[in-house]
């Protein structure tokens, strides 16, 4: 080929090619913001994929809430009426509290006769709850003698001072009490720690109870077990007290009292450091001399002598001695006589349940770590019925 003008073919050519370059940067800038657009792209496509999920789950969570609002509104109306329902039952209840606290006074009031303040150093609450619910009348109350007079609602007649506490087990919380006493055609009891001689009151008026033998170590409280006795002749007729305490021997012994208290005499000096009253009153405590005779020995002869062939109960609340005296009846073989065992262990140092082969135990209840009441039954008279599950 032959070029007519090969410079300009040559210019021609240099022009074109700076076009090109001029073109191609463009063109390359071109596809890099392309390239940039698609990735855009990419990213809002993905964006919305996800937000479309999400849409679609707002939506279907409308739809559950659409169905939940009118659930919603008739919760809010039941709650509505039963506001509107408490607060009927609160004011009812307020009215109901204030009347009830108007009736107690008025009740304490009454059975005090107007005079709560002449009872001194006592709970005067919890004195007229254990009368009010149990029906205990309080007959008359001598503020110089501190002496409150009281009867039961079987009729039984019963003095004490501003220590209630052993009334308060025996006729407000059932002390002393089982099914057997009630199952038994005869029976007698051996009260070992009679106290005031509240158990042997409640004993005797059983009418299975054919007699009752009391045992009182200290000789200002078997006093006041016998005003208690002739307050009740019919009672008092099928009891035969002695003013001696039971032991494992017969001995001149030295006992220890707080003056004033309730059924807390005993012979060891140990127990005198359990219990809360003593250690609040511990600079008030008397030392008496007393007589204990062999627990065993006595109690055979008066089986033999009155011929007793009936069931035997024995109720053991010595303070402390409760060992002693089980050893006693043990060694020269009366427990083998008893059929039913009821009292309170005070210092815990031996298993009563070892001590009392051929008894079951059917009832343990621990007032402190080592003081608890109990009730053993002869293996013979031990029928337990089946416990449904």
């Amino acid at each position: 080929m032959y070029l007519k003008n090969p410079l300009n073919f040559i210019k021609k050519a240099n022009r074109s090619f700076n076009i090109y370059l001029e073109n191609y940067k463009k063109i390359n800038d071109f596809l890099d913001a392309q390239m940039e657009n698609q990735t855009k792209l990419d990213q809002f496509i993905a964006r919305y994929e996800e937000d479309r999920e999400k849409l679609d789950s707002l939506l279907e969570n409308q739809e559950k809430m659409t169905a939940l609002i009118p659930i919603y509104d008739e919760n809010r109306k039941n709650m509505d009426i039963f506001i509107d329902s408490y607060s009927s039952i609160k004011d009812d209840l307020s009215k109901a509290v204030v009347n009830f606290n108007s009736n107690y006074y008025k009740f304490k009031d009454y059975f005090y006769n107007g005079e709560e303040h002449q009872f001194k150093n006592m709970d005067t609450n919890d004195f007229f709850q254990m009368c009010f619910l149990n029906d205990i009348k309080l007959l008359s109350y001598s503020p110089s003698e501190n002496r409150i007079f009281l009867e039961t609602r079987d009729g039984i007649k019963l003095m004490t001072n501003n220590r209630y506490y052993t009334i308060k087990e025996i006729f407000g919380r059932g002390g002393y009490s089982t099914y057997h006493l009630h199952q038994f055609k005869e029976f007698v009891v051996f009260d070992v720690g009679m106290n005031r001689g509240y158990a042997s009151l409640k004993f005797a008026s059983l009418d299975s109870c054919k007699a009752v033998y009391g045992f009182e170590i200290d000789n200002d409280t078997y006093n006041f077990a016998l005003d208690n006795f002739n307050f009740n002749p019919s009672l008092s007729s099928k009891i035969t007290s002695f003013n001696f305490g039971l032991s494992n021997e017969d001995a001149d012994v030295d006992i220890y009292c707080l003056p004033g208290s309730d059924g807390i005499t005993t012979t060891e000096l140990e127990f005198t450091k359990t219990q809360d009253e003593w250690l609040a009153r511990a600079e008030q405590m008397e030392i008496k001399k007393a007589q204990v005779k062999e627990a065993g020995r006595v109690i055979a002869n008066i089986i033999q002598k009155d011929n007793i062939k009936s069931h035997i109960v024995l109720k053991i609340d010595t303070e402390g001695s409760e060992y002693k005296i089980i050893d006693s009846l043990t060694s020269l073989g009366v427990l083998d006589k008893v059929d039913l065992i009821m009292g309170e262990s005070h210092l815990d140092s031996e298993n009563l349940d070892e001590k009392l082969f051929g008894f079951t135990n059917i009832s343990k209840i621990y007032y402190n770590e080592v003081m608890y009441g109990f009730i053993y039954v002869k293996d013979e008279l031990y029928k337990p019925l089946t416990l449904k599950s």
